[in-house]
């Protein structure tokens, strides 16, 4: 066998070894490193103070002990992570590492505009804040997840899990928030305006996973309810979520615009809030024009569009509603009253209306169905299926 192939196959486990246990080599390096930054400092020094005074000086000190101190943040996220997630899936730690390198990135540009402020409590809190952020993100991913479980949805421990979760996270939420804006308007505007901003949106992020979470709680006890498994799906859940979307937009929006007036005016154009501010105005402008689009669209929509005839039903060749791929079935004849006479209203159904309605280009579709789509697109649905 030749030598270079002997060489890979010793190599190679040894490599793959080294990645599978990279976060235990990266703690035992860095141990050894500020082992032997603080054994040399006692050597050359007797006494504390005079440690204390050596290591803040030294630019390489420095270096060590952040580096030291990222991993005990490091350890302590992902013993967290594990009391409250447990193992996060693959999907999970993708978006958590995007959205970390693209928020330390922007906020680059922030610490330009507050580098008369930058010192080690400027640096901790915004460290701090990163740690809060990631387990904000985390909790947004996992409620995303429990919406799209079936009935009966996650375990009870799941949700011990998540509303301890929460309140933690409103509690540090609040309390840093009323820190910040107590140091401001002592001090007056400076680097802690920074993380006023933060954690105000970071409190509308919060009351966005809170609601979403106490929608699908009340989504799974309505199908518990209603048959559970087989439980017809809940009408209005997708409007209740636009308008949480729609809410949070704003407070984002509010919050932003206080932000970028406050800078604008005591430091100029603030770069790394421009991109959010713009983004969020747009969205919650787009969710405006669609709230209008389908308020229009779906006022009197019962009345707005006529039933399906008995003809117009045999005249297809395929009754199947191409928005939920099942089978259109006209509505049977209303039941009659006292004395035989029929009702004028129909009596209560357990679930969404799937009468058959016919649009004015037509097509026929399921009425809940319609509805639904017209959430989303105010056009017929037939245009996207081709």
């Amino acid at each position: 066998m030749p030598l270079n192939d002997v060489f890979r196959q010793r190599v190679r486990p040894l490599a793959s070894s080294l990645v599978a246990h990279r976060v235990l080599l990266y703690s035992l390096i860095s141990t050894l490193a500020i082992s032997a930054t603080i054994t040399n400092a006692l050597r050359n020094h007797s006494n504390f103070y005079s440690v204390a005074i050596y290591l803040s000086k030294s630019s390489r000190s420095v270096l060590i002990l952040a580096n030291y101190g990222a991993l005990i943040a490091l350890l302590g996220g992902r013993i967290v992570q594990h009391i409250f997630f447990g193992a996060l899936r693959p999907a999970e730690v993708e978006r958590l590492y995007d959205r970390l390198w693209f928020f330390i990135t922007e906020s680059l540009l922030a610490f330009t505009i507050f580098r008369d402020d930058f010192d080690i409590p400027f640096a901790l809190m915004f460290g701090f804040l990163l740690f809060v952020k990631s387990f904000h993100w985390l909790a947004s991913d996992r409620i995303e997840w429990m919406d799209q479980r079936p009935y009966p949805g996650p375990s009870t421990l799941f949700h011990i899990r998540m509303s301890s979760l929460f309140t933690i996270l409103w509690l540090i939420d609040i309390v840093m928030l009323l820190f910040a804006v107590e140091s401001t308007v002592r001090n007056g505007i400076g680097g802690m305006i920074l993380f006023a901003n933060e954690y105000a949106i970071l409190m509308a992020s919060a009351l966005n996973i809170t609601a979403k979470y106490t929608l699908s709680l009340i989504d799974f006890r309505r199908a518990r309810q209603r048959g559970g498994e087989n439980a017809p799906p809940w009408e209005n859940k997708s409007m209740w979520i636009f308008y949480i979307e729609l809410a949070t937009d704003f407070l984002k929006l509010a919050t932003y615009l206080l932000f970028f007036l406050l800078i604008i005016t005591f430091y100029g154009l603030p770069l790394n809030i421009v991109r959010d501010v713009y983004l969020t105005a747009r969205s919650f402008i787009t969710r405006l024009r669609a709230l209008h689009r389908y308020q229009a669209a779906t006022r009197n929509m019962d009345q707005r569009y006529p039933d399906a005839t008995d003809e117009e039903m045999a005249a297809m060749s395929d009754r199947t509603c191409i928005i939920c791929r099942e089978e259109m079935v006209l509505r049977g004849p209303p039941e009659n009253g006292p004395g035989g006479v029929p009702s004028a209203t129909p009596g209560p159904s357990d679930g969404p209306n799937t009468t058959p309605k016919k649009l004015p280009c037509g097509h026929i579709f399921h009425f809940y169905c319609l509805r639904s789509w017209l959430e989303r697109q105010q056009s017929c649905p037939t245009w996207f299926a081709y």
